[in-house]
């Protein structure tokens, strides 16, 4: 579209919307005799109100179309027929804005008026940097303090695709959403990961480390308001913005390095970028999981539909009601959903289903030993992802229970996971993964009102997740037991000190 007045714009959105400058005046709160003067370019708006201005002009224009004036509208602005509303309001906003500045700086050269203030970007910068960085900078991280201690509300997109970052960046992407946690402790936090998961360059040594971090992104800190898309982006570019505030772009040498990043606080530029990349979420995002409830997972028996399953495997992160003996399974259930009998009769068919038909067919299983021995200790149990704290006696028929199907069962093969898969996220949950032929899952880490299970959507991370299994099963040697004996015997180790521990704690209570 040609460059022309914000006059001749707004004229030309009235024709084209069907709409009357009276109308638009009302809305405004202007008399019709300035509207008549935008128009001829006898005069333009205030500057201290054209921002409003603008936006009221065009969430006016939008709300009158009809599918006819809709477009004519496209057309005229030249623009994809199948974009959204919001992005139309937008796009007319900055339109009409950009018109009004250059016409302004024109009338400002002959002497007619000043060139608004407050129109562009209040700050502006823009600077490059040949550093290696990280995916969160510190620059962002700067300016994200500093919006913190303004009071500020945080709406950030980080945009990447994880097959191109460098080892290190995909270790710092570990630690990215418990920092975002601590932030939204203090202020209003969202956070949207578009996440390209396009490997290029097929590498096969850090294929476990990839889907850590998106299992970390959708199974912890279940409070913080964090959604992670499968998105088809730029390659070797990072994008991390925050709305109306902040944006950094980072190009990367094909290997992944750092080779410039760009800063900038243009707030046209930053809208532009934000609101390219919530499109492009819309358009072509897939989000990486669904979140369920415990108590939806059992009544729309998606549970049950997993255990049913063929090709069952699973990671145990922590201990649940896997493997539980049928009485103690309904004694669990009674206490934590006693209230519930609906749910109760659902447990009952689920805990017959476990024992005759998922105890008795092909099952792999891997459990942590840290996680089993830290069960033993507290007691702590995730039953149905619902935190329950089990007695002593009750801890050691569960896990005895474990102990009789590992020498017992020739179908369900159990080993033990003896340290981390990789040892930079030691320090993190240990992660859980339920996987089937057509139902992959994992669970967030539950707290007070948030103990979701998390389904996973997307086709892609669904086969990330099922060769991550494959690989720890078959070739991660050094941390995984496979020796029935070597596992049996832990267990029994485990359990004798546990029973230690609690006698010596009885003792010391009485």
């Amino acid at each position: 579209m040609n460059s022309i007045t914000f006059g001749s714009i707004l004229e030309n959105l009235l024709y084209i919307s069907n709409q009357k400058k009276s109308a638009l005046a009302n809305t405004l709160g202007y008399d019709i005799s300035y509207i008549n003067k935008w128009i001829s370019s006898k005069n333009l708006p205030s500057s201290k109100r054209i921002n409003e201005i603008c936006k009221d002009i065009a969430l006016f224009i939008v709300d009158s179309l009809n599918n006819s004036t809709y477009e004519n509208l496209v057309n005229y602005f030249e623009i994809d027929e199948k974009s959204d509303k919001e992005y139309i309001i937008r796009y007319i906003e900055k339109t009409l804005k950009n018109a009004y500045m250059d016409e302004a700086r024109g009338m400002s050269d002959k002497g007619v008026q000043n060139i608004p203030k407050n129109t562009h970007s209040e700050e502006f910068y823009n600077s490059l940097s040949s550093v290696e960085a990280t995916i969160v900078q510190k620059e962002f991280t700067n300016e994200i303090f500093s919006l913190i201690n303004k009071g500020e509300n945080l709406d950030v997109i980080l945009s990447f695709n994880l097959f191109d970052l460098t080892y290190k960046d995909k270790v710092s992407l570990g630690n990215v959403k418990k920092s975002f946690y601590e932030i939204s402790r203090n202020t209003n936090t969202k956070i949207t990961i578009l996440m390209g998961l396009e490997d290029k360059r097929k590498n096969k040594e850090q294929k476990i480390l990839n889907t850590l971090i998106g299992i970390n992104f959708i199974s912890t800190y279940p409070a913080l308001d964090f959604e992670v898309y499968n998105c088809n982006i730029n390659p070797n570019s990072t994008i991390s913005v925050i709305k109306d505030k902040f944006l950094i772009n980072t190009t990367h040498y094909p290997d992944g390095q750092c080779l410039l990043s760009t800063y900038s606080k243009d707030k046209n530029l930053i809208e532009d970028v934000y609101y390219s990349l919530v499109r492009a979420q819309k358009q072509k995002g897939k989000s990486l999981c669904e979140k369920k409830t415990p108590l939806s997972m059992i009544e729309d028996q998606t549970y049950l539909q997993y255990i049913m399953n063929n090709d069952l495997r699973c990671i145990l992160g922590s201990i649940n009601e896997f493997f539980m003996p049928s009485d103690l399974f309904m004694e669990v259930a009674e206490r934590t959903f006693g209230e519930n009998k609906n749910i109760l009769n659902e447990l009952n068919k689920i805990n017959i289903f476990l024992q005759n038909a998922t105890y008795k067919s092909k099952l792999k299983v891997l459990i942590y030993e840290a996680e089993l021995r830290k069960y033993l200790s507290s007691g702590c149990l995730h039953f149905f992802n619902t935190p329950v704290t089990l007695t002593f006696k009750e801890r050691q028929r569960h896990v005895e229970y474990i102990e009789k199907i590992i020498m017992e069962s020739e179908d369900v093969e159990i080993r033990m996971i003896d340290g981390n898969f990789i040892d930079e996220f030691r320090n993190n949950d240990n992660p859980s993964l339920y996987l089937s032929k057509s139902l992959k899952m994992t669970k967030m880490h539950p707290i007070s009102g948030k103990n979701y299970y998390s389904i996973i959507c997307d086709n892609k991370f669904k086969e990330m997740c099922d060769e991550l299994f494959d690989d720890i099963w078959n070739s991660k040697i050094d941390v995984v037991i496979d020796d029935k004996e070597g596992i049996h015997e832990r267990i029994s180790k485990s359990i004798r000190y546990a029973r230690i521990m609690s006698e010596n704690l009885t003792e010391n209570s009485n």
